[in-house]
């Protein structure tokens, strides 16, 4: 008989929003770390040359989505397979969360705001291909 505790996904869904999602770093090293998660913007329409993408929200945004990423990375193989369609559905729904957080963050200038009727789109995409030289 086994006597180890199986921690179960909502035991590690409580710990990653627990250790890390409650525990963010100061705005600086969040910029830095989201620099290190190589996230890439496509401008897809609009012109975007005037947008703030340092603004706090967006960074705080997109932090959440890179650690939740990491995060699912990590545990998506330790957790069984009865188990997986249901973590998969408990992280989409924070996942679906942080978009939204991402969406409503001001990431327009004052110039982009007073232009009539302007609209951009861009797309951001996580590059997973680390290549170290």
């Amino acid at each position: 008989m086994s006597t180890t505790k199986k921690t179960d996904l909502f035991e590690k869904i409580r710990d990653f929003q627990l250790t890390i999602l409650s525990k963010k770093p100061g705005s600086q090293e969040m910029m830095h770390e989201v620099r290190m998660m190589n996230f890439k913007l496509r401008p897809l329409s609009g012109n975007v040359s005037d947008l703030d993408f340092s603004n706090f929200d967006f960074i705080d945004a997109l932090w959440s989505l890179g650690k939740l990423d990491e995060f699912f990375r990590e545990e998506y193989n330790n957790v069984s397979d009865d188990e997986k369609d249901a973590f998969y559905r408990l992280v989409d729904d924070i996942r679906v969360n942080f978009q939204q957080q991402l969406n409503k963050a001001n990431i327009v200038s004052v110039d982009f705001e007073e232009s009539p009727k302007q609209m951009f789109e861009v797309e951001i995409i996580k590059d997973n291909n680390l290549k170290v030289n």
